[in-house]
């Protein structure tokens, strides 16, 4: 374990597994489970409790999981659940960092490989149809790539100036 946090989330962990031997415990195996959540994830200066790494959201996402199979009778425990999973589910989503910067690598990498690909078929020469091809398809792979943000993330960086205290 590196730190308190990485402790403070093992030990609730342990919490549920002890939990998950209760007898029609189904409320406090919830209020344990979204216990390890609050535990990982970071809060802002309002309060508010954030996703903003990969291991909080790898946390959270287990937790979701294990939600998902729970139906809590205490309606703050079930709304807390809720917006547990729709946050992971939300976080599992994909964005555009700069959708014309985006669109205009991608128009770049059809216009290398078929134009390359013309050229090269009007001249008989298929050493430059193959390498406007991979040209085109490396160009248009390198941007979606370094173009496509995972919703998580994109939030995290949105949130990191008002983060009080780190999670994970």
């Amino acid at each position: 374990m590196e730190n308190r946090i990485d402790l403070a989330v093992a030990h609730r962990w342990t919490e549920v597994a002890e939990a998950e031997h209760e007898p029609d415990a189904v409320d406090l195996l919830a209020a344990r489970l979204l216990a390890v959540a609050d535990t990982c994830r970071s809060v802002t200066r309002d309060g508010d409790l954030e996703i903003t790494s990969a291991a909080q959201f790898v946390q959270c996402a287990k937790v979701a999981e294990r939600l998902a199979e729970l139906e809590p009778v205490d309606p703050d425990l079930a709304r807390r659940s809720y917006e547990l999973r729709e946050q992971v589910l939300t976080g599992r989503d994909f964005r555009w960092s700069d959708p014309a910067r985006t669109a205009a690598l991608g128009v770049a990498a059809v216009v290398v490989a078929f134009g390359g690909a013309t050229l090269g078929g009007g001249e008989e020469d298929v050493a430059m149809v193959v390498v406007s091809a991979v040209l085109g398809s490396a160009l248009l792979f390198a941007t979606i790539l370094t173009s496509r943000r995972p919703v998580w993330r994109t939030r995290a960086e949105l949130v990191a100036p008002m983060v009080r205290r780190h999670g994970l």
